[in-house]
């Protein structure tokens, strides 16, 4: 709906501005020929929704022609569709407000606040907005809709965790839009639409016309697990077949039965409704051609569709009449004779007046995900979770899935491998414009998302809150998860964690050595549990003049077995620079040490082999050293070692003093 509402805009002022704009250049201007070709061009592309390629147009014009305000205008509203560009389009933008004819400055300074998670500062433009604009209609409307998905960016912002969220890479490229992700009950295959180049057929615009300035098609691709066994690592996609791709038709997958056996597929083009098919599987060695679902389909639009795990409920979407809004959720039961009974509408604690899309029903039969424009989104389609009731044959309250997951740009086509482990879902929010790339999520269900615990770690230096690296790590693999900074006034740096797991925690902090701390994780089944757990960095002289009712003789007999020999280490001040002819004939000498674990797991170090060797120690209190080969005298010829290992890598490599 936004994307619309913003096109509407742009038709109209397009023709407008360029008109008016270009009119005063007279006869003799360059906007003409080649000049005027390519303004027309950038302004197929924009209203096609190619915003950044209609960008590179605007801004080489703009170069051209530095004085012309409506070039200026057309490349700060691009800008704003470009996930690191919203702050330039502002500083574009804001130069313009005033200037006679560019009445939506305001509000496209707006959505580049409001894009770029700066709620309040939106807000106060889009209020702006409505008071000195006065727009009406649909654009009064949806302005009103962007105020409260601002304010649903505060407090959703407020309440963020910090989940490993990443890129799948491959599939996801640069180059085009990859989304809709599909799972295999198996976990072994990746289905997702792929808009691109590699699509079968041309370049097409709405109408489904051959053009050099719109869209490809859209066609299945699959990708296939090629990781080991606890690792899941997808190979570059593939066309699905020939049976399902097909020239001058848009083909994108739904979904998978849960048995493995049919495949959702929306089609449509210029021969071909807006409609929902199903492909069968033949024996894994291929899929019939897709034929349409019965009973489900109408003249109206038919966008997404799940069978749910009883292989009878089918949940879609559609902007049929009759519903809460445009695209409303529907469900219908299977017949014997594999046709649907009369589609029943999910209601009103699901659709909305906005857009509903996207449904996916997890394994229980009861826990559902839905896209909404609605329902406390920031921005765009949010991703959302509710579950139903049979008791009172009801839907609960949708819940919002949060942010990492939920951002400003559409979210949406969530979909959760069978055993919950992870959650797959498509984002805009890599490129700002519609291309969209493939996520996922650690763990994939909402009550397992939200049964987690968050570690508020507090870094003190002699008793001073202050500033360190924290780097946080799963046991036993020594997976680095997240390398955190805390906050230089509080020392604090937050975290969440996963019940039933346990965690490293390597804090480096200046002038001392990393220190390595180990968080375990009790099981919850449900809540968010916070752990807040202090790290102290002590010197030696703070210990001992303040060591005045014996507190802290742990924190200085630690610093002490810390230079026992039965740890190989030799007692010399951290500040040392060069070892005394008794320290050396003893086997004292200055080490690189660039790892220390107490489950070793799959700590790579091979990439600093080629600053020297890698020696591995275990020692009595059960954790493994790692040290560079390498001997030194003076600590400064350590320090050019570390800084190289350091710059390859390794961050928290540091100095220590080791006897052999």
């Amino acid at each position: 709906m936004q994307k619309k509402f913003l096109n509407l805009i742009a038709a109209t002022l397009l023709s407008l501005l360029a008109i008016s704009s270009f009119a005063q250049e007279g006869e003799g201007s360059d906007a003409s020929g080649s000049f005027k070709r390519s303004l027309y061009e950038a302004d197929l592309l924009f209203n096609d929704g190619s915003y950044l390629r209609a960008l590179e147009v605007y801004d080489s014009l703009w170069d051209i022609r530095p004085n012309q305000i409506y070039l200026q205008y057309m490349t700060g509203v691009c800008h704003i569709y470009k996930s690191d560009g919203r702050e330039k389009a502002f500083d574009i933008l804001k130069e313009l407000k005033g200037e006679p004819g560019f009445d939506e400055v305001t509000f496209y300074m707006a959505r580049a606040k409001h894009l770029n998670y700066n709620f309040q500062e939106a807000i106060d433009l889009y209020n702006e907005f409505l008071e000195v604009d006065k727009p009406s209609g649909s654009r009064r409307i949806n302005t009103l809709q962007f105020i409260e998905n601002c304010k649903n960016g505060i407090e959703i912002m407020s309440r963020r965790i910090g989940l490993s969220l990443e890129m799948l890479v491959p599939p996801s490229n640069d180059r085009n839009s990859q989304y809709s992700p599909v799972l295999s009950p198996d976990g072994m295959k990746l289905y997702y639409t792929n808009r691109g180049e590699d699509s079968k057929g041309d370049m097409m615009d709405e109408k489904s016309k051959k053009t050099t300035l719109g869209k490809h098609y859209e066609d299945i691709f699959v990708a296939e697990n090629i990781g080991s066994d606890d690792e899941i690592v997808f190979s570059e996609g593939t066309s699905l077949s020939d049976n399902i791709n097909l020239p001058g038709i848009h083909e994108a997958p739904l979904s998978l039965s849960y048995n493995n056996q049919m495949l959702f597929v929306y089609v449509s083009g210029a021969k071909a409704n807006e409609d929902i098919y199903v492909s069968y599987n033949q024996n894994d060695t291929g899929w019939t051609v897709p034929i349409i679902v019965k009973g489900i389909n109408t003249p109206h639009w038919e966008g997404h569709a799940m069978l749910g795990p009883d292989n009878k409920t089918l949940f879609f979407s559609s902007d049929r009449p009759g519903g809460y809004g445009k695209r409303d959720l529907y469900m219908s039961t299977m017949k014997p004779d594999s046709t649907y009974e009369r589609a029943v509408n999910l209601g009103p604690k699901i659709n909305t007046p906005f857009n509903e899309d996207a449904p996916f029903i997890y394994t229980d039969g009861k826990s559902l995900y839905f896209a909404s424009e609605a329902h406390g989104s920031m921005g765009g389609y949010d991703i959302f979770y509710t579950t139903y009731d049979s008791a009172s044959q009801t839907w609960d309250d949708q819940q919002n899935l949060g942010y990492p997951i939920n951002t400003t740009d559409d979210d949406r086509f969530y979909y959760i491998s069978v055993d919950g482990e992870w959650g797959y879902f498509s984002s805009a929010r890599g490129s700002g414009e519609n291309l969209h790339d493939i996520y996922r999520i650690k763990p994939g269900t909402f009550e397992r998302l939200n049964s987690l615990v968050l570690l508020i770690g507090t870094i003190y230096i002699d008793d001073v809150p202050s500033s360190a690296i924290a780097k946080i790590m799963a046991e036993p693999t020594g997976d680095v998860l997240a390398t955190l900074v805390s906050d230089s006034i509080t020392g604090e740096f937050i975290y969440s964690l996963l019940p039933g797991r346990e965690y490293k925690i390597s804090l480096l902090a200046d002038g001392f050595p990393p220190k390595i701390e180990y968080v375990e994780v009790p099981p919850i089944n449900q809540g968010v549990m916070r752990i807040e757990h202090r790290f102290d960095f002590y010197t030696k002289g703070y210990l001992a003049a303040n060591d005045t009712n014996g507190n802290l003789q742990d924190e200085l007999n630690k610093l002490e077995v810390d230079s026992s020999d039965q740890m190989g280490v030799c007692p010399v001040e951290p500040e040392r620079e060069e070892l005394t002819p008794e320290e050396i004939a003893s086997g004292c000498a200055f080490r690189v040490q660039v790892g220390a674990y107490r489950n070793p797991g799959k700590f790579r170090y091979e990439f600093l082999r080629e600053l020297g060797e890698v020696e591995i120690k275990g020692y009595p209190d059960g954790i493994t050293r790692y040290l560079m080969g390498q001997k030194f005298t003076k600590r400064s010829e350590a320090e050019v070692l570390r800084q190289k290992c350091v710059l390859a890598g390794q961050w928290d490599a540091w100095i220590t003093v080791r006897r052999e």
